[in-house]
């Protein structure tokens, strides 16, 4: 009898591993992972130097994983056994609390930070000195510093990241918007902020650089999509959908939007069209993009804006722009701080530097 129930377990085993793995083999290969907003691992070319050194069997492994079936299904029932059944409070650093998906951020950084403020006075010194420009700073919070410690996860010591980075920061102005935000002001799947509850901040923007901020609810909210951020798909169970709003009026309409790295020219500062895409926050300004223009044909005077920035900066752009004629991003991610000049003339005009909390972190990722 115990022979026979070792070899139903044996056959049962073998036919888990193997079904599935003929299935990968045989069945055609997908090439994106679309909740996970990657490419998928592709079968790998044999040769004998892959065998020798196990490059080859390397590859097969992530192929098989990657391509595994029902693989979004086996990673749900996989996040909801650790997290409902073993208790535990996150899954590989993703957490979920008061509705609002995170990952954890527990370790500042600080020569990152230092290096991030040195950055930023390079290249002031280097662009702008003598250039009749206005310079400022501001910093966007992690929404972790809203729900991590009250939820009793562990969090960075953002006052002491804030402290260390103004301190080093030279002949330009900080403007604090730690207060103008709240959890509410973050998606729920997303690390991103929501447009729509930018109102603090762009008055605050407004109030220390000297424009007329326009109210939000001056704009025409406008629900674009259903919306899954990041975090959900790494998260895989439990969460609740976002919607995607943008605010519209006849500047955002009408702005002149040019895409300089992709030599792409369209009207309105949301593209529409990235909302088939992996990630639909790049409906905002085409997303991660090195440089982009959007004009304000509507202005009644010349004054222009360039923006240091991350992603953030895309959804908060749209709602500075009927103050200004013409603004600048600029993502030193994607180009070299090196060549801005061949692009960009920063001639009187004003500039922020605006990054989150994570890019100061990890202040490598400007180059």
């Amino acid at each position: 009898m115990n022979k026979i129930k070792n070899i139903i377990c044996i056959v049962l085993f073998a036919a888990f591993v193997l079904i599935p793995g003929t299935v990968c083999l045989l069945k055609e290969p997908v090439d994106i992972l679309v909740s996970e907003r990657r490419k998928a691992a592709q079968l790998p070319d044999f040769s004998l130097k892959g065998v020798m050194d196990k490059t080859y069997f390397d590859g097969i492994e992530d192929f098989l994983t990657d391509q595994f079936p029902l693989r979004d299904e086996f990673r749900a029932v996989n996040a909801a056994i650790r997290l409902k059944l073993f208790g535990q409070k996150d899954n590989g650093g993703i957490y979920l609390a008061d509705g609002h998906i995170s990952e954890m951020q527990t370790t500042l950084n600080e020569e990152s930070v230092v290096k991030a403020a040195q950055k930023l006075n390079s290249l002031n010194k280097k662009y702008l000195e003598g250039k009749n420009t206005r310079v400022f700073c501001s910093v966007i919070p992690d929404k972790n510093v809203y729900l991590a410690e009250k939820n009793g996860y562990p969090a960075m010591d953002y006052e002491k990241m804030i402290d260390i980075f103004t301190a080093e920061l030279e002949n330009m102005e900080y403007i604090n918007i730690f207060d103008c935000l709240d959890l509410d002001s973050y998606y729920k799947t997303d690390s991103h902020w929501k447009q729509e509850k930018l109102d603090k901040v762009v008055s605050r923007l407004g109030e220390k650089m000297g424009f007329n901020a326009k109210s939000v609810d001056e704009y025409t909210a406008e629900k674009l999509s259903d919306f899954e951020g990041v975090y959900a798909s790494r998260l895989a169970f439990g969460w609740e959908a976002d919607e995607i709003i943008a605010l519209t009026d006849e500047v955002t309409l009408n702005a002149k939007v040019n895409d300089i790295e992709k030599n792409e020219s369209y009207t309105g500062v949301y593209n529409k069209s990235k909302l088939n895409g992996n990630d639909r926050y790049d409906v905002f300004l085409s997303g991660a993009t090195a440089l982009i223009t959007a004009e304000n044909p509507l202005a009644k005077e010349k004054r222009e804006l360039v923006i240091f920035r991350d992603s953030f900066g895309s959804s908060l752009a749209p709602l500075l722009l009927s103050g200004y004629s013409k603004i600048t991003l600029v993502d030193i991610r994607y180009i070299s701080s090196q060549i801005l000049d061949q692009f960009v003339d920063f001639e009187n005009c004003d500039v922020l530097f605006l990054y989150n909390t994570q890019i100061l972190n990890q202040s490598s990722l400007l180059k």
